[in-house]
């Protein structure tokens, strides 16, 4: 496996564990193969074990290398931590559910399973499992699988975290000195605070918080480029809209770097987005754009939308093209 390492150009000293996902053999295969199939990029595991081990020293780290085992112990690929938070686990957001990408890849979905998981780790130390236990969250990317190339250009997406807090930071102020506007970035524009940003992505995803006076619910998503590890994009999915967004803006906004325009990123962006809330069980999500705005016009039409009509939005004073997109 070190000659794997070195040919991916890392240096042959780097260390990596080898470990398989699950904790039966049935489920090394089938999470391995999700790896593979680019469906799973998060795991979770208990932070409270790590605290009871007193291991809180061998935590997942951005930048930790490891080779994925399968049931026969063979490696199927090398994968690389992009971001780790710690979150209670009644907390987790719907995205990181979504990166795990098992079963139909909802929260739901994630919560049963994992509950039992966590249930039964905690309980071989004797500790009480509930839904304000700690979990450390996860995303990797893959650096490696054998016999297949890895794209360069690849798009990571993650929750905002202050781990991206120079990315963030950087792609607002060039925002403001483009003159352009923060579609999909939530708050970015009004808040320079970086920290109060994150805070209130984190809360405004929170799938236990209470609505507000405007009643969405929403995940704000950072795009990543692997290669530099540079904030190309924006995204802002609601799984819960408004009335003005049922009638206007829909389901999805996004926007891309100034500097990182033209090169395909949109379409990628919005074909995530669209993956991402098909694990909410919609069938049909509504995106719109400017009339003039010709370059996203051509994101939607590329991810199949369909146009509906032309609305205008007597409060900003805007029209807009709305446009169906059928999951």
């Amino acid at each position: 496996m070190d000659r794997v390492l070195f040919k991916e150009n890392i240096d042959i000293n780097t260390p990596y564990e080898a470990w398989g996902f699950g904790s039966t053999e049935e489920d090394m295969d089938k999470l391995s193969e999700l790896v593979l199939e680019g469906k799973k990029f998060g795991t979770a595991s208990s932070y409270d074990e790590y605290v009871m081990e007193d291991a809180l020293d061998a935590l997942p780290k951005i930048g930790d290398y490891s080779v994925i085992l399968n049931s026969q112990d063979e490696a199927v690929c090398v994968i690389r931590t992009y971001d780790v938070y710690v979150r209670a686990f009644g907390d987790v957001p719907p995205f990181h559910a979504y990166a795990e990408g098992e079963g139909d890849r909802s929260l739901q979905y994630w919560r049963e399973v994992h509950e039992t998981f966590f249930m039964d780790c905690l309980g071989e130390n004797k500790m009480q499992f509930s839904w304000e236990s700690r979990v450390v969250c996860e995303k990797f990317c893959v650096e490696y699988i054998p016999g297949k190339e890895i794209a360069d250009e690849e798009l990571l997406f993650a929750e905002p975290t202050m781990n991206f807090a120079k990315e963030i930071a950087a792609y607002r102020q060039e925002m403001l000195d483009a003159g352009s506007s923060f579609d999909g970035c939530f708050s970015m524009k009004r808040m320079p605070d970086i920290q109060e940003y994150v805070d209130y992505c984190i809360g405004w995803a929170n799938p236990r918080r209470k609505a507000d006076e405007h009643g969405a619910w929403g995940n704000v998503l950072l795009v990543i480029r692997k290669s530099d590890m540079k904030m190309v994009g924006c995204m802002q999915v609601h799984n819960v809209l408004t009335e003005r967004m049922k009638k206007y803006t829909g389901h999805v906004g996004y926007s891309v770097r100034p500097s990182e325009r033209r090169k395909g990123y949109a379409k990628k962006m919005l074909a995530k987005a669209l993956d991402f809330l098909s694990s909410f069980g919609f069938e049909e999500v509504y995106v719109s754009c400017l009339p003039e705005n010709e370059a996203s016009r051509k994101t939607i039409l590329a991810n199949n939308g369909e146009f509906v009509e032309t609305v205008f939005v007597k409060e900003d004073n805007v029209t807009l093209e709305k446009y169906r997109i059928r999951l």
